[in-house]
């Protein structure tokens, strides 16, 4: 938390909101962190997901291109580039 000052790029925060392994609260607070610091981030929650969120039948999909598409803004990758 004491680090979110110094965060110089976007960061995308994932949160699986039926992981038993990490409280949501963790999130939260580094979000809270990031937001006091006016640091760039994004916050994802996934309900109904646990710790392995890519073995949830109808996640991986939608999670990988949430994924991508977070990196080609921000690393101004263009729509083209990707897949091919």
């Amino acid at each position: 938390m004491r680090q979110a000052p110094r965060l110089r790029r976007p960061l995308l925060l994932m949160h699986r909101l039926a992981d038993d392994n990490v409280h949501p609260a963790n999130s939260l607070r580094l979000s809270a962190a990031l937001l006091a610091a006016d640091r760039p981030h994004e916050v994802l929650l996934l309900p109904g997901t646990g710790h392995r969120a890519m073995q949830t039948p109808g996640v991986t999909e939608g999670l990988l291109r949430h994924q991508c598409d977070f990196l080609r803004r921000h690393l101004g990758v263009p729509d083209r580039q990707l897949g091919s």
